[in-house]
């Protein structure tokens, strides 16, 4: 009987002991926030810190520190003040626990308590990899660019451009070497540049690029044509691969018993909005002639170069978005005039929207003419805005409408108020147009200098009445220079 309970007390008191051990360990080493005393982690004293503090004691510690790149055991170049951030707290928190023994002995028998744990780079700082990219000597010369398979778009057939491995280098790569190796503790390395090429992500020979081709000569073969008078544009293949997206997605099938079958990669193709409306705002800027500066000899003879104005073609932008986004969702050809904002009067041209059918209306000469399909109809002397007070507003307009006996009303320079009865009115800019001027005995001359008109062109009643009889109702160009 003595010899099984000497045993068992021994154990018991083991037990008891350890327990006690234990407890002891508990209420004074790990309760406490503080590092032990005598603590050494990662080779840096951190002696009674809290784990905040040795965090950044050890950060600092480790930024402080150069990193070098070697060859052949020389020197290639070297980073200074790295000023990473470490993702340490946590583990600090539980240093004590993951180094019980450690710990313990530190407690019981005043031994230094020493640790090692991986200095984890949480985020590299923009410095550092500005530094890295600036390293010439990380990089061979000449540079070779990387380039992923891709497809010819510059014709109609696509075929597949096969990928580059160039011999630039991959600094997201080299970047995380750099911080396995700085986690670790080492602050050097063994460079050889062809490790951290930069590898096409794509290649020509992967199903995917495949597949996009197929899909390129569906969609990227433009159906769309866009009549611009006698001229015809279509869309480049480059300019509509911007306005799809096409996007691979996986597909899972099941069987008849419910089991799935394997995950295939499904094409989806939408239209993007954004780059619709983008392609539409170029296409006005390459193709409106609303607002236009225009060079030409006119039928009088006279060389007119005159800008502004409210003439012209200019596309609506929201009508062409709504519309091109319509006819590429529908796959279908289509040949068709932009959603125009405003038109001409003749059809539209980008170097002549102005035609043969206008009226040219000259400050400086103080006369007007109107011609119709060429042929001159009326040819006069007018008096024009009083300069400098009354101008006439110089550019080309659209004639807006014509009326028969007319009221005009406004303010003369001194406030008082004026209304004068034509029986020829024609307006082409807001309150501005050209009228019968009873009143007046003369025109043409120097009269526009001090007694010109509060800025209409004003013109002798039998003129005034064959232009209005010869006018269409609206939209004649009115060039005023």
């Amino acid at each position: 009987m003595k010899k099984i309970l000497i045993p068992i007390i021994i154990v018991l008191c083991l037990a008891g002991g350890g327990y006690a051990l234990w407890h002891t360990l508990q209420a004074n080493v790990f309760s406490t926030d503080q590092l032990p005393s005598n603590s050494i982690i990662n080779g840096v004293d951190c002696s009674d810190l809290s784990p905040e503090q040795a965090a950044e004691k050890l950060a600092e510690e480790w930024n402080s520190r150069t990193f070098s790149f070697t060859k052949d055991n020389s020197t290639l170049g070297t980073i200074d003040n790295l000023n990473f951030t470490y993702d340490i707290e946590t583990s600090l928190k539980t240093i004590k626990e993951d180094h019980f023994v450690s710990a313990a002995l530190n407690y019981l028998f005043k031994r230094d308590f020493k640790a090692d744990l991986s200095m984890k780079v949480e985020k590299v700082n923009k410095g550092f990899r500005k530094s890295l990219r600036q390293a010439d000597y990380l990089q061979e010369k000449p540079v070779t660019k990387t380039k992923d398979a891709s497809i010819d778009l510059s014709t109609n057939e696509f075929k597949i451009i096969p990928e580059v491995y160039g011999n630039n280098i991959d600094y997201d790569k080299l970047t995380e070497k750099i911080s396995s190796l700085i986690a670790q503790g080492q602050f050097s390395l063994e460079y050889t540049a062809s490790d951290f090429y930069k590898q096409p992500e794509i290649t020509s020979d992967s199903e995917e690029i495949k597949e996009l081709q197929n899909v390129y000569k569906e969609y990227l073969d433009s159906k769309v044509t866009y009549q611009f008078g006698s001229q015809e544009v279509k869309i480049p293949a480059e300019d509509l691969e911007k306005m799809y997206n096409f996007e691979f997605i996986d597909s899972v099938s099941t069987d008849a018993d419910g089991s799935e079958k394997k995950s295939e990669k499904e094409l989806k193709v939408t239209v993007n909005e954004d780059a619709v409306r983008e392609y539409v705002e170029g296409l006005a800027r390459e193709y409106n002639t609303l607002g236009m500066t225009r060079t030409f000899t006119s039928l009088s003879g006279n060389k007119i170069s005159v800008s502004g104005g409210d003439y012209g073609y200019a596309i609506s932008m929201d009508n062409e978005t709504e519309q091109l986004i319509k006819d590429l969702e529908s796959g279908k050809e289509v040949k068709r005039e932009p959603k125009w904002l405003m038109t001409g009067f003749t059809e539209y041209s980008q170097t002549d929207d102005i035609g043969d059918t206008y009226v040219e209306i000259s400050i400086s000469k103080q006369h007007l003419w109107y011609f119709k399909d060429g042929k001159k109809i009326v040819d006069c002397d007018v008096v024009t805005g009083n300069q400098n007070q009354y101008d006439t507003p110089k550019g080309t307009y659209g004639l807006t409408y014509k009326e028969r006996d007319a009221v005009l009303k406004g303010s003369n320079a001194d406030g008082s108020s004026y209304e004068s009865p034509v029986s020829y009115w024609m307006p082409f800019y807001g309150n501005y147009g050209m009228h019968d001027a009873p009143w007046r005995s003369s025109f043409g001359g120097t009269i526009y200098q001090g007694g010109g008109s509060h800025g209409c062109v004003n013109m002798p009643v039998a003129s005034a009445k064959k232009l209005f009889n010869n006018l269409a109702n609206q939209g004649v160009p009115i060039i005023v220079y």
